[in-house]
């Protein structure tokens, strides 16, 4: 499939420039919530990997090897036995109320995690439970962060905004690093408490954050879902060409979806192209979790044992470093997505990770037969040009990718599909990584390998490009219905009516 022209690009837009338009500045500073949230989900993910080198931690909360892959995994059986609660929550009261939960759940899990150890209390047992609660809160803001980013933006930000998603998950690895040389337990309780800040300012953000105008108008509320765009695109214009083009597009596509019933599970497990936005789904959460970079991402410490390096200010130091590197990498990914076409992004990165992968594999089995140091070096090389080549592409694609070819109507169950199978393959990366570690060391990488070169062949062929088009334009690609919305401002109708929608809105070509 080609890219699409952006033709949208074209439409007059009252002050369509950041600067000059209130509205839009407002939107974006609100959508800063979302990128907290995320920047919770990649901070938290970072810690046990820190936490791994302190033997304060280890003395508190862990008993034996297994303990800490059941800590990791407890976060995503929490995520997987919640996704579809959440996908109620997101359909039936709107998108905000699922990141109030993450937020409370965020304060309440590290209140206990943070107290875990404490006195008499039972270190891993409430460790165990702050894990847990706060998988909940994270399953729910991941799984309806990408919707939002897709929903709320401007249509010339929205990649944009989708893209530095990812960005935000790059969690700081510098508070832990900065603690490692305290000798006592607040090596990490300081580190873990740092999630309540940022917790505090997304309950306090969300309420000032608007809700999906795309949900609005499905559930009916179409003044509201043209105030916003009025509102936050338009600057306040009522009759703005690109306002009328969005709402026209938007009441389109929910015509074309009611009328095919695509919002029922029926209907999205018999139809074809609901299957095929499934499978474009599917393949990129497996991309995204079973690349081999979980392994870095919680097990960092472990791979720098197979070569040598032990020292605790060493490994938090060297994970600080990889962290900035990553940051860097993924901003050049946002860059990318505004030059190149999605499944190009896609097979740049999917090159470098998987050389990087082959480079890693051979390093450290040459460091295990000969303990030369420059093998270690090299593998600590690898490990950064594995994780960097990855987020080349994780914001603008494996983050957004999912929602973006989801359409409204299955977008929270198709997410529910996402998050349940990020969660299910995450557990299974969580639990038998640091056993097969343990027992095999670096072979493991490849079963990693060979999941790189399926996962870069189906994506040629399952993935659909979605460069330069609408989010109701994408679905183009898969329904064959093609959109042609009005850009007159007097062209839109506000109502439920499906004739006065067909009418004024919409015309099938």
């Amino acid at each position: 499939m080609n890219a699409g022209n952006e033709a949208f690009r074209n439409i007059p837009n009252k002050d369509s420039h950041l600067a000059s338009n209130i509205g839009l500045l407002q939107l974006n500073m609100f959508l800063l919530c979302i990128f907290t949230g995320q920047f919770l989900n990649g901070y938290d993910g970072a810690l046990i990997s820190s936490f791994q080198a302190m033997k304060p931690w280890l003395t508190s909360n862990t008993e034996k090897a297994t303990d800490i892959g059941l800590l990791n995994a407890a976060v995503y059986l929490a995520g997987l036995c919640i996704a579809p609660f959440a996908a109620w929550v997101s359909d039936r009261f709107g998108r905000k109320w699922c990141i109030r939960y993450s937020s409370i759940a965020n304060l309440i899990g590290t209140a206990i995690g943070a107290a875990a150890g404490a006195g008499s209390t039972h270190g891993y047992a409430m460790f165990m439970m702050s894990r847990i609660i706060i998988g909940s809160g994270l399953a729910f803001c991941v799984m309806i962060s990408p919707i939002m980013l897709q929903e709320l933006p401007h249509p010339k930000h929205r990649v944009l905004m989708a893209g530095l998603f990812d960005v935000a998950y790059v969690g700081d690895a510098s508070f832990p690093f900065g603690c490692s040389y305290i000798q006592n337990d607040w090596a990490w309780r300081i580190p873990y408490l740092i999630h309540l800040p940022f917790a505090a300012i997304m309950i306090i953000l969300i309420s000032l954050v608007p809700e999906s105008p795309r949900w609005l108008f499905k559930q009916g509320r179409e003044d509201e879902g043209k105030a916003f765009m009025v509102k936050y695109h338009a600057n306040g214009e009522e009759n703005d060409e690109l306002v009328a083009f969005e709402i026209s597009e938007i009441q389109g596509a929910l015509r074309i979806e009611r009328e095919a019933k695509q919002d029922t599970w029926k209907m999205i497990l018999s139809s074809r192209t609901s299957l095929h936005r499934l499978a474009c789904v599917i393949l990129i959460v497996t991309m995204q979790n079973l690349s081999g970079t979980a392994i870095i991402a919680y097990y960092y410490t472990s791979i720098l044992k197979l070569v040598g390096i032990t020292e605790t200010s060493t490994q938090t130091g060297i994970n600080a470093g990889l962290t900035s590197f990553t940051v860097v990498m993924a901003l050049a990914g946002v860059w990318l997505t505004k030059r190149i076409k999605r499944k190009t992004q896609i097979y740049v990165s999917w090159t470098g990770v998987l050389l990087s992968n082959i480079g890693l594999i051979v390093s450290t089995s040459l460091y295990t037969k000969t303990g030369h140091k420059s093998a270690g070096l090299a593998a600590v090389f690898f490990v950064w040009i594995y994780n960097g080549s990855f987020f080349l592409a994780c914001g603008p694609i494996f983050f957004s990718y999912p929602a973006e070819v989801l359409h409204l109507s299955m977008r929270s169950k198709g997410m529910m599909i996402w998050t349940i199978c990020s969660k299910v393959m995450s557990v299974f990366s969580s639990y038998v990584n640091p056993v097969a570690m343990t027992n095999i060391a670096w072979k493991w990488y490849f079963f990693y390998t060979a999941i790189i070169v399926v996962t870069g062949i189906l994506a040629h062929f399952v993935l659909v490009e979605t460069k330069g088009r609408t989010l109701e334009e994408i679905g183009e690609l898969f329904d064959g219905e093609i959109l042609q919305a009005h850009m007159d401002s007097t062209n839109y109708e506000l109502g439920s009516d499906d004739e006065k929608m067909s009418e004024k809105s919409l015309k099938n070509v």
